[in-house]
């Protein structure tokens, strides 16, 4: 430990000298170092002017993006759902029409194909009660 301690800080210290010496010659004045480092600062500022500019760029752009897709959420959550096809809808998806029941699905199976919807009322499949709450809802097509 005598020895090793001092060797490194000698060590250091050249260094750090050297470094200092290839930036400044031996005959240059304080106040010129002092221009270097000012430059050298005025430099690094103007970089950060630039990066500063391009993250707000990218901050108006990442709002963009965040507005649109709140927007496509707010979209599809209000959106009408699309239509149940009654000819291809499982008894599971008919049963989420509002006041179907598990006999009123598995009559729609049943009475499968439909040539139009109003087939489910006029042939008895549902109630006129059952189907005044879900005409708007079916189809007999994948619109």
């Amino acid at each position: 430990m005598k020895l090793v301690l001092p060797g490194k800080l000698i060590f250091c210290v050249a260094l750090l000298a050297a470094a200092m010496a290839a930036g400044c010659s031996p005959s240059q004045d304080t106040d010129k170092t002092r221009q270097q480092a000012a430059d050298a600062a005025a430099q690094i500022k103007a970089g950060s002017k630039v990066a500063a500019v391009e993250i707000k760029k990218g901050a108006v752009e990442a709002g963009k993006q965040g507005k649109a897709i709140a927007e496509g959420v707010k979209e599809g959550w209000t959106a009408e759902s699309k239509k149940v096809n009654i000819n291809t809808a499982s008894k599971d998806l008919l049963l989420t029409l509002p006041g179907m029941d598990d006999d009123s699905a598995t009559r729609i199976v049943a009475g499968r194909p439909y040539h139009s919807k109003d087939e489910l009322n006029t042939k008895g499949i549902v109630s006129p009660e059952e189907y005044q709450k879900i005409q708007d809802k079916i189809s007999i097509n994948s619109k």
